[in-house]
């Protein structure tokens, strides 16, 4: 059923006054609550209601009858506040109001003389209902209330409000937690006089929950139309971080901004939708080039096909540095300032050198996916020339399937040449750059070549940096990259004796316990870390008594042997 016709007809049934029963039903999230709210204050302000009274009750977490009966008296509001949530202050104007104290007032009057005060409270409970006429009534969660408030007693209210109280009642129904042969459903045909379904299209349900005024509408329109997200809940989650993500991205080019805002919806589908969006490790990941690079005769995952289907258009090519501090922060669901704004820094700057858009990528895109007519030179000449020219700019995966197809097709030669480039321009990188294992390959062999330049850069890597300053900032820090932890296994016993006792402070335990951290790391270097630690301790606890004592709080015990001396 269209948007549009369930409007209609919502509209329709908020401006007649005859009492009425609507069902409205739809999926989990897909926005029941939301539009239905929506409706009720367009037909507000456009003055087309025809009751002057409204009751909003979910029913959750309600108990028996008389719960649901207050209810109905406490979240009556009047006016301009229908569609808007009660208020203590809606709360004193409907008990204050005339006609309301009118019904009441007999009833405590004979109460006072027969009831102490609590009493008098659920004789209020109990009588609050018969203030309840002429009035537009919402029951939502009828699937959540209760175990003491059944189908029967349910829906026997809403009947007996539109039969007796002359009331209009909507009823909101997750219509995945029944089916056509339960009591609910049976009892429902009875009762309900329209039944809905509540069921808008991507495009529908990002019109609705999306604010038209706001400056993320635009960014995120189309990117909740291409994916077919039609939850009106995670809509409004991913619109509520986009509008931080934007202010943080003020300062820079707007296709940063625009290419961020499409990796946050994508990361925040798989973060809030994850058996419909692909997994968040996946788009860490991911690289359409080298999802492009699998051929024909090798066997895909069905998954990873679907997923490749599913985001081959979207703008979303690779994670790079900004990508990967957005996919963090649709996970997190906050964004830490200082990491965006070093990330699109650095974004602006590729920006202004190169697009993503460059040569070695227009090759695969235009020349092998987008064609099957072009000719094999025209495409492996572009591949060659894309991959030198861009060198600066490619990612060890993409590199690695240009170097992969260059060889499977007999120019190793020009592979040797695009390798060359490529470690002449990544010379400069830190060597947890050249650590495969932190690239995503997209499942492809590792082309030999590459290994062994890799493994040779990380091998005559030199790290000038004194280990001291290292020490105490990572102890300053409570964190460490690949190269602090390179350093740190270059280092012996006698390194960190030294090191250890020069600390002075909080430099002491923050420092030794953050280097202990990285000894449990099971990177590589880190179990000789922890047992060099471990001598250097025990080496000064072994100097005396009261350093013993000291060493021991990072688990470190100082025994002595059988001669009476300490053990080092």
């Amino acid at each position: 059923m269209s948007l549009a016709v369930v409007e209609e007809e919502v509209r329709r049934f908020l401006s007649d006054p005859a009492p009425e029963v609507l069902c409205i039903k739809g999926k989990w999230g897909v926005g029941k609550t939301f539009g239905w709210r929506t409706f009720l204050r367009k037909a507000r302000d456009d003055e087309k209601l025809a009751m002057s009274r409204y009751a909003y009750v979910s029913l959750f977490g309600l108990n028996s009858l008389d719960d649901l009966r207050y209810a109905l008296f406490e979240r009556t509001v009047t006016g301009d506040a229908i569609g808007e949530d009660p208020n203590p202050e809606t709360f004193r104007k409907m008990v204050a109001d005339r006609d309301t104290g009118r019904k009441l007032k007999p009833l405590i009057d004979g109460a006072l003389a027969f009831f102490n005060r609590q009493g008098i409270s659920d004789l209020l409970a109990k009588a609050a209902v018969l203030t309840v006429r002429n009035q537009l009534i919402c029951f939502d969660d009828l699937e959540r209330a209760g175990n003491g408030l059944g189908t029967r007693e349910i829906l026997g209210l809403a009947s007996l409000l539109k039969e007796e109280r002359h009331c209009k009642v909507v009823l909101l129904l997750n219509d995945q937690e029944h089916d056509e042969e339960d009591e609910f459903t049976r009892q429902l045909e009875k009762v309900a006089d329209v039944t809905l379904t509540f069921e808008p299209t991507a495009a529908e349900a990002a019109t609705i929950a999306l604010d038209s005024a706001s400056p993320v509408f635009e960014l995120l329109h189309p990117r909740f139309v291409e994916l077919g997200i039609t939850n009106i809940r995670v809509i409004r989650k991913i619109e509520r971080l986009a509008g931080r993500l934007l202010k943080l991205l003020e300062p820079y080019d707007p296709k940063i901004a625009k290419g961020a805002i499409a990796t946050l919806v994508l990361a925040s589908w798989s973060v809030q939708q994850p058996k419909l969006g692909p997994p968040i490790e996946y788009l860490r990941n991911y690289s359409s080039l080298s999802v492009h690079f699998h051929f024909a005769k090798d066997e895909k995952d069905p998954d990873f096909e679907a997923f490749e289907a599913l985001i081959r258009d979207y703008p979303f090519k690779f994670a790079d540095d900004l990508d990967l501090v957005v996919i963090d922060g649709a996970e997190a669901g906050y964004f830490i300032e200082e990491s965006v704004s070093q990330a699109a820094q650095r974004a602006q700057e590729e920006l202004k050198r190169n697009s993503r858009e460059n040569a070695l990528s227009r090759a695969w895109e235009d020349l092998y996916h987008g064609s099957l007519s072009a000719d094999d030179d025209e495409f492996l000449d572009a591949v060659h020339s894309g991959a030198l020219k861009d060198a600066q700019f490619t990612s060890a995966s993409n590199i690695n399937s240009a170097i992969y197809i260059l060889c499977e097709t007999g120019r190793q030669e020009q592979a040797r040449e695009v390798l060359a480039a490529y470690m002449a321009a990544k010379k400069d990188e830190q060597p947890e750059f050249f650590d495969l294992s932190s690239h995503f390959l997209g499942g492809d062999k590792v082309e030999d070549m590459l290994f062994e330049a890799f493994e040779k850069a990380r091998g005559n890597y030199v790290d000038s940096r004194d280990p001291f300053d290292v020490l105490k900032q990572i102890g300053a820090e409570r964190s460490w990259s690949e190269r602090d932890l390179m350093l740190m296994a270059n280092q012996s016993a006698d390194d960190f004796e030294r090191m250890f006792e020069a600390l002075k402070g909080k430099e002491i335990r923050h420092s030794i316990e953050t280097l202990q951290r990285m000894g449990r790391s099971q990177r590589e270097g880190s179990k000789q870390i922890a047992e060099t630690i471990t001598k250097a301790l025990k080496r000064i606890g072994a100097k005396s008594p009261l350093r013993a004592r000291k060493v021991a709080r990072f688990g470190v015990k100082i025994e002595e042997d059988g001669s009476g001396d300490k053990a080092t």
